[in-house]
């Protein structure tokens, strides 16, 4: 820290010497000791007020925090907690022996079949089934409609309105099925 130059009563630097025997300069007797006891008795209620300020008390939990948290420092900790010593052999990643995923048929033969087939699935709607027997009767009928040249009028015709309304269907179906609420949720589910 800095030191403050401070001046007597007489306007005198005051002198820092070795030959004093205090800590600070100046001996319990000198004109400063005196000086300060002064300015702090005439100054006691204001002193009083800044010590029960709110800045005060700010400043005393910021103190205390800073505190906490200088109690565990990089420099209480061993080197070994940072380097591969003695004491921490064996972290290395071919020190693991615990399987992966990578070992799945090994796990397989040692546990045994356990996998369990699913005995039926979700039922399909109704609706998709409609929509998927309109497009596929839509395009054989635009099939047969181009192999036969005399009903190409009437099969075309009506196969393509079976197989736009099959599509739209099935696009329409779909919709709704992209859209997620959570900005992190990329539709995979397990």
């Amino acid at each position: 820290m800095t030191e403050h130059n401070n001046t007597n009563a007489s306007g005198e630097q005051p002198t820092h010497g070795a030959g004093d025997g205090s800590k600070d300069g100046s001996s319990s007797g000198e004109p400063l000791d005196e000086a300060w006891e002064a300015f702090a008795h005439d100054h006691a209620q204001d002193l009083e007020d800044v010590e029960r300020s709110r800045n005060a008390k700010r400043f005393e939990r910021h103190a205390k925090r800073a505190e906490k948290k200088a109690l565990l420092s990089v420099n209480d900790l061993d080197q070994g907690t940072f380097t591969d010593d003695a004491i921490g052999a064996g972290r290395g990643p071919r020190d693991i022996t615990a399987s992966s995923w990578l070992d799945t048929d090994d796990v397989m033969d040692r546990y045994g079949d356990q996998f369990v087939p699913p005995t039926s699935f979700a039922p399909t709607p109704r609706r998709i089934i409609l929509f998927t027997a309109l497009t596929v009767i839509g395009v054989l009928g635009i099939i047969a409609s181009v192999l036969v040249p005399k009903f190409t009028g009437i099969i075309g015709t009506v196969c393509a309105i079976c197989l736009l309304l099959g599509i739209t269907g099935l696009v329409a179906s779909r919709r709704g099925h992209n859209e997620h609420t959570d900005p992190f949720d990329d539709g995979a589910r397990v």
